[in-house]
């Protein structure tokens, strides 16, 4: 081989895949030498060859710079929720302690159950001494009492079903979201008060058109009904409370046992004072004056005082 002082690109072997090539080391001048790595034997030990300075590409990443970016999901903004719920441990405590007390004064009394049932539909002109003690007429209040505050809360969810604006009769609609335990004490005392006007009323007017036992009569068919549906309205109140959701199914439950309790209840009046054809008259005043009017007057009044 003929020595020579200019250094020549010698073509170096094929290098295997598991060798490590030796870093570039940068020279001066326009001629940057790389190392190869050493061959089999009786190939060339070592050798240099020469690259342009455009042939390797620059380092676009400095040192100790790097790194991995991840870029976190965009969280949509929710609006907190507000605390409207205030006063709703002191309803629903009321509430439940007025049907333990029943739960214990039913305990003494559970064959009075059926009494009330034939209460709803019989008609006795001359009653028995001991048909309805103390402790019985003290349970048939209590009763009422509770169907009374659970009739207000079928009412509070009537109220904030959205009816459609006719039933709203150019007022609008009451707060029952925004305010629960303040509407479903006025709903429940509105019930409470219903209870009481038209017992008064059928006793007055049982009075006044016929006389006092076929007012009283009247009024334990009433009294009687009111009992037989708290053991409804009491489980439909407190699921209407806790799953507001089947608000709908259940104002239609409701609806059809008030409906049925009427119809048993309105029939009862027709067997006691009706017995002449003269009284279909009667009978239609009636209807109106004690059976729709104050039903429309205890809506009007639930959706003004719930509005305040």
């Amino acid at each position: 081989m003929i020595q020579s002082d200019t250094i020549t690109a010698v073509a170096s072997p094929p290098v295997a895949a598991d060798s490590v090539p030796a870093p570039i080391v940068p020279q001066k001048g326009n001629v940057r030498p790389v190392a190869v790595p050493d061959g089999d034997a009786g190939q060339v030990a070592s050798a240099v060859m020469t690259a342009t300075p455009d042939s390797v590409s620059p380092d676009t990443v400095k040192a100790k710079e790097f790194g991995i970016i991840i870029t976190a999901r965009k969280t949509p903004e929710v609006a907190l929720k507000t605390d409207n719920a205030e006063g709703m441990s002191y309803v629903l405590g009321g509430l439940l302690l007025l049907f333990c007390i029943i739960g214990i004064r039913f305990r003494n009394n559970r064959k009075y159950m059926g009494r009330l049932l034939r209460d709803m539909v019989e008609i006795r002109m001359r009653g028995n001494v001991f048909d309805q003690t103390v402790r019985e007429t003290s349970f048939l209040v209590l009763l009422n009492l509770l169907w009374g505050c659970s009739a207000g809360i079928i009412l509070w969810g009537l109220l904030g079903a959205g009816l459609p604006d006719v039933f709203q009769i150019g007022m609008n609609a009451p707060p029952v979201e925004a305010r629960p335990a303040a509407t479903m004490a006025i709903c429940m005392g509105i019930g409470v008060g219903y209870t009481c006007l038209m017992a008064l009323a059928y006793i007055t007017v049982g009075i006044v058109f016929s006389n006092r036992v076929n007012g009283r009569m009247w009024l334990k068919g009433f009294s009687a009904g009111n009992g037989v549906m708290s053991f409804i309205y009491f489980p439909l109140a407190m699921v209407l409370i806790f799953y507001p959701q089947w608000r709908e199914n259940l104002l239609w439950v409701a609806l059809i046992t008030f409906i049925l309790a009427k119809i048993v209840f309105i029939w009862k009046g027709f067997r006691i004072f009706f017995t002449q054809i003269s009284s279909w008259v009667l009978f239609l005043y009636y209807l109106c004056s004690l059976e729709i009017v104050p039903l429309i007057l205890t809506y009007l009044a639930a959706l003004q005082l719930c509005n305040l």
